[in-house]
């Protein structure tokens, strides 16, 4: 029998916390710091490991809206490159993660320099702003989710959990 994902990642907690920290010198703290930190990720990927392609699917639907509602307002130098980004990511394998990120690295980068406009040489029209707001307050929330384990969020409370936030619509 092979153990599954949970179970793996409870045993690599479980020797970080009952072998690894206690054989640690009591001035090692800079290494207690570390382990402590592993030992959080790995409690944080245990909670997303299930919804990782689900998670990157939705990112990259957002991302295609926002490229697509920026397509027709960019400025001209951008539209050929855009257009292509916005193909590649619409063709993703959306059960293949790594296809996810590369698509979403590149679809990214491109409205990165819309966004920017050439450090500020090349502007932004005004209505493009509208979808740059609604993209980041659609993305956020779910952003937020995703790293509530991390319990930096001071709200975290009231976030919904990344299997509601997996549940519900992107």
């Amino acid at each position: 029998m092979l153990p599954d994902i949970d179970l793996r990642i409870d045993n690599m907690l479980k020797a970080l916390e009952q072998v690894v920290i206690p054989a640690l010198p009591s001035d090692g703290r800079l290494a207690r710091d570390q382990v402590n930190l592993v030992i959080g990720h790995l409690r944080m990927v245990k909670d997303q490991w299930r919804f990782a392609v689900k998670f990157e699917a939705g990112s990259l639907a957002n991302m295609i809206r926002l490229g697509t509602d920026l397509a027709g307002q960019a400025d001209e130098r951008y539209q050929d490159e855009l257009g292509a980004a916005l193909a590649a990511a619409r063709d993703a394998d959306p059960t293949d993660q790594a296809a996810l990120a590369a698509v979403i690295g590149t679809l990214g980068g491109v409205i990165d320099r819309i966004i920017l406009g050439e450090d500020g040489r090349v502007p932004l029209p005004p209505p493009a702003f509208a979808a740059v707001i609604d993209y980041g307050r659609r993305q956020a929330r779910r952003e937020r989710s995703w790293f509530a384990g991390t319990g930096l969020d001071p709200d975290r409370a009231e976030l919904p959990t990344i299997a509601q936030t997996m549940g519900a619509a992107s």
